[in-house]
């Protein structure tokens, strides 16, 4: 068994978060002000956009430093201050007058009220791994609220991220050229406009100058999607974001943690064939197995656990209609994408294949790339449904069952070949104990951060689950074919 003692709270972040409420009375206190100036002296396009954007940053700032009462208010007077804004402040009426007012003298209120109370009353702050301090990640956070910029930044600096804060709009190009980051994280709303984070950035990365782009903001609305997308954003997050979600996003982004390589397994009659298809995909980057005998294929799904079955229609011993239909009678590959590869150009023949059980079909003669992109994305899909049924919703490992199916194949195949197998389990030592004084949610954020810390440190080869209760079990091996972990609460 492995202690683990490393994991804690950060006195960093709770520093952060005693900051933040400290200053929440005179950010309520400045809504109040510029709103009675406003409210006396008749409400101007500048002052309703400056009490929008105030607002708007006040409601995701609080989610993220666990303030609900505040971000629900602040929510509140941002969806009302929307309301002005369409008009410019001429449908302000008088009960719409009294009701803001009113919330923001609520506002007001609460921020004192949090103020006054010690640290520990709101939820526990994330638990979280020990920052790696070597061979960082530079990834740059533009938030315009220095607080909510500084919070995010260190608590991605224990995922092994070197996190830059940027303000202002302006500096963005230079920050750009000076850290050469990774990625950046962008909102949408800044104070030159509600979508200036999407327009400032799109006249930004030209071309020569590509980084990945991961909006976070507290719009969810279909507009502000878009205009991320149209500005080359490559993901969409809103407030207060999940920390284990973002850096699930950057991971992906900036390579920070690959994903195993996509397996295909190629059964095509002709050996020429099946190996021009196996090298295409290699030299894309993915583990093909070949075979051109059918009587073999139900004893490769088992150990080869391919991503994507590829099949050729026309075969001496039997058709590939008729491969994919014994195929689809067995439950454990019912999500197995099927693609057939043919010079079949009948269309009710391709669509008849396909009623067996396939799931796409191309046809002969087909180039690298459009090969490529057709398994890629088919094989993405299919991998992603099958995570659904055999990966823990909490920690992304195996579930229970499957790793123990995948334990008893790797035996199976040890034996079989006379290889060398082995077998690990951690237990988390007073596990219980998190949970008593932090509550679940802090445990559920120690197996999160014991995964990813497993995922980065061992080989793509070796297969992680979680066992259950505090433990986690693994199996490993010198061979590319025996490797597995287990992780379990």
């Amino acid at each position: 068994m492995m202690p683990l003692h490393a994991l804690s709270i950060s006195p960093q972040i709770a520093a952060i978060r005693m900051r933040y409420i400290q200053q929440l009375a005179d950010r309520a206190q400045a809504i109040a002000a510029l709103w009675q100036q406003g409210s006396a002296d008749g409400l101007s396009t500048e002052q309703i956009a400056s009490l929008y954007a105030q607002a708007h940053t006040l409601a995701g700032s609080a989610g993220s430093f666990n303030l609900p009462k505040v971000r629900d208010i602040a929510t509140q007077l941002e969806d009302l201050f929307a309301h002005l804004n369409v008009a410019g402040g001429q449908n302000l009426t008088p009960e719409m007058q009294e009701l803001i007012t009113a919330t923001i003298s609520q506002l007001v209120l609460v921020a004192y009220q949090v103020g006054d109370l010690p640290i520990d009353v709101e939820d526990p702050l994330p638990m979280s791994i020990p920052a790696r301090k070597q061979d960082q990640t530079p990834v740059l956070i533009v938030e315009d609220d220095a607080v909510t910029g500084e919070h995010l930044a260190l608590q991605l600096e224990h995922f092994g991220y070197r996190a830059i804060v940027v303000q202002q709009l302006d500096d963005l190009e230079v920050a750009v050229h000076t850290h050469h980051p990774a990625a950046i994280i962008l909102d949408i709303v800044f104070p030159e406009g509600d979508l200036a984070g999407p327009q400032r950035i799109a006249t930004l990365l030209n071309p020569e100058m590509q980084v990945p782009v991961l909006f976070v903001s507290q719009r969810s609305d279909f507009e502000a999607r878009l205009w991320a997308l149209r500005a080359g954003g490559r993901a969409y997050l809103t407030k207060p974001s999940d920390v284990d979600a973002l850096v699930g996003v950057l991971d992906g982004l900036t390579g920070a943690f690959v994903p195993e390589p996509y397996r295909v397994l190629i059964l095509d009659d002709s050996r020429l064939m099946s190996s021009l298809y196996a090298t295409m995909l290699e030299e894309a980057g993915m583990l093909t197995m070949a075979l051109n005998d059918p009587a073999e294929v139900m004893l490769a799904l088992q150990e080869f656990q391919p991503d994507l079955l590829l099949l050729d229609m026309y075969m001496p011993i039997c058709t590939g209609p008729e491969i994919a239909a014994i195929i689809r009678q067995q439950t454990e590959f019912v999500s197995l994408p099927i693609v057939f590869l043919s010079g079949e150009q009948d269309r009710d023949h391709q669509l008849a294949a396909l009623d067996q059980g396939g799931d796409d079909f191309l046809t002969k003669p087909i180039t690298a790339p459009q090969l490529v992109s057709a398994v890629t994305s088919r094989a993405r899909r299919g991998r992603a449904m099958r995570a659904q049924l055999t990966r823990d919703g909490l920690t992304g490992l195996f579930t229970h069952a499957s790793i123990k199916e995948q334990l008893v194949r790797e035996i199976m195949r040890a034996q079989r070949y006379e290889q060398v197998l082995s077998v690990a389990m951690i237990d988390i030592d007073h596990f219980k104990q998190i949970n008593d004084q932090y509550g679940h949610a802090a445990g559920d954020r120690v197996l999160k951060g014991l995964a990813r810390l497993l995922h980065q440190r061992l080989r793509m080869s070796d297969t992680i689950g979680r066992y259950g209760g505090g433990r986690i079990s693994a199996h490993l091996s010198p061979n590319r074919w025996a490797n597995s972990l287990t992780c379990t609460r």
